[in-house]
């Protein structure tokens, strides 16, 4: 059986194309000739099962903050940041730099600036205790956005040669945000 004779396997299949699509070219650049190409089906088999280009990239550009790391408030800068850096060196999906591309490039930039508070900002200030938790974790997240557009976009070749170094002082000042200091 082939893709084309299972419909729940053909719309998993163009929703995964879609998905990766997006991700790394951005709404503009991709078209449903080149999701159909990836998912190995064609553009009408697209657009029958899962709708329009827009339609698709609602479904599939999905914003999933990672878990925030188990870690006491304390050592919570760190701890993300030593998450960030281990995703660099295993060269996993980077979800900040994610979230940036896919707000960059929606055809609805509002729902993917909504997605991306509730997934990233809403948790940790939840996590925060004491005054101004919201902005503390906004700023946060806005250091750590930083640092992963460096690594994952610019490829700074001085970070990524010393990540381990990157942690040790990047992660102080990420806590200091998180503090209030």
């Amino acid at each position: 059986m082939t893709v084309r004779d299972e419909p729940a396997a053909l719309r998993a299949s163009v929703l995964r194309a879609a998905a990766e699509l997006f991700a790394r070219n951005g709404f503009p650049e991709v078209t449903i000739r080149a999701i159909a190409a990836r998912a190995g089906t064609s553009p009408a088999l697209v657009m029958k099962v899962a709708g329009s280009k827009e339609e698709l990239f609602h479904r599939t550009a999905t914003i999933s903050a990672p878990t925030l790391p188990d870690a006491p408030a304390s050592g919570l800068g760190a701890a993300l940041v030593e998450e960030l850096v281990d995703r660099q060196r295993r060269g996993d999906l980077e979800h900040l730099g994610r979230a940036l591309m896919l707000r960059v490039n929606a055809p609805d930039p509002e729902a993917v600036r909504a997605k991306f508070l509730r997934g990233y900002v809403d948790p940790l200030a939840e996590r925060l205790e004491g005054p101004d938790a919201r902005l503390r974790a906004e700023l946060a997240v806005a250091a750590l956005t930083g640092l992963a557009t460096v690594l994952r976009f610019f490829e700074s070749p001085e970070l990524l040669a010393d990540l381990d170094g990157v942690a040790q002082a990047y992660g102080p000042i990420v806590q200091r945000l998180l503090d209030g200091a």
